[in-house]
């Protein structure tokens, strides 16, 4: 279930950028960095994290650290099909590392402990929240509501 409500959310944040160009996905409708290429951008990061990095083992390099920490957010002129294979990528990724390990596993991190479950829970969560921000997003940009 978690895995269906994780695909859902994933689905959405994408849907939310549906037509949009490079100009519209980092138009800027509040103070922060957050735009919906942003929202994109971050969430493949976060996936990255979770999944390949902490529980997967792997070693994908983040583009932010302390002195940058909304360095995931920018997207520079990178254009939606890019910033949704990126994402969609992230998320295939993901799937790998969910698929092979059970729920309470915690993967190959060595000095934490969270488990596949909690990672999921987690990541259900953001996406969903991110996606709701997708959506005033998407309505401030060019009214499109829904999907």
């Amino acid at each position: 279930m978690l895995w269906v409500f994780l695909r859902f959310a994933r689905a959405t944040v994408v849907a939310k950028t549906d037509g949009l160009s490079t100009e519209q996905l980092t138009q800027r409708h509040i103070g922060s960095a957050t735009t919906l290429g942003g929202l994109l951008s971050h969430l493949a990061f976060v996936e990255y994290d979770w999944f390949a990095n902490r529980l997967g083992g792997g070693d994908v390099p983040m583009p932010f650290g302390p002195e940058d920490p909304d360095g995931d957010w920018r997207t520079g002129d990178i254009g939606r099909a890019d910033l949704v294979t990126r994402y969609r990528a992230a998320c295939a990724t993901s799937d790998e590392v969910i698929a092979a390990l059970d729920l309470d596993s915690v993967g190959a991190q060595t000095d934490s402990d969270y488990t596949l479950r909690w990672a999921m829970t987690h990541l259900v969560a953001e996406t969903h929240r991110h996606a709701g921000h997708a959506d005033v997003l998407r309505e401030l940009t060019d009214g499109i509501r829904g999907w």
